[in-house]
């Protein structure tokens, strides 16, 4: 997975589309693990983005939804909607804590709704 270009269209599930690529890179590794191909874009990529076949929906953070939305026609999930504040951490700036099983499973959950909207 490579997120430092645009990629060509491909059969990938899930397109994220983060600016940081070493996140973009772990939750691609989290996605790939549970069997999932992924194909990943920096958020300021999506402009030149053209909907890749057989993908199922974006992963992107609050600020993009908008960008991705005027862009594609694919369901959003947004990825800090699963980092939560640790509770033993309240300090301003303080280690923050990701839902990865929430997050997969929400991912599973809108790719399964993605599916049966499609069938009907």
């Amino acid at each position: 997975m490579q997120a430092n270009h645009v990629p060509s269209p491909s059969q990938a599930d899930v397109l994220i589309c983060l600016d940081n690529q070493q996140v973009a890179s772990r939750i691609g590794s989290v996605l790939m693990e549970q069997g999932l191909s992924v194909t990943a874009i920096p958020a300021t990529g999506i402009r030149e983005w053209f909907e890749p076949n057989g993908c199922k929906l974006v992963v992107t953070h609050t600020a993009m939804i908008g960008d991705v939305r005027t862009r594609l026609n694919l369901p959003i999930v947004n990825l800090e909607a699963f980092i939560f504040d640790r509770p033993d951490h309240v300090a301003e700036g303080a280690a923050r804590q990701f839902d990865g099983e929430a997050f997969i499973k929400r991912v599973f959950s809108v790719m399964s709704g993605t599916q049966k909207r499609a069938a009907e």
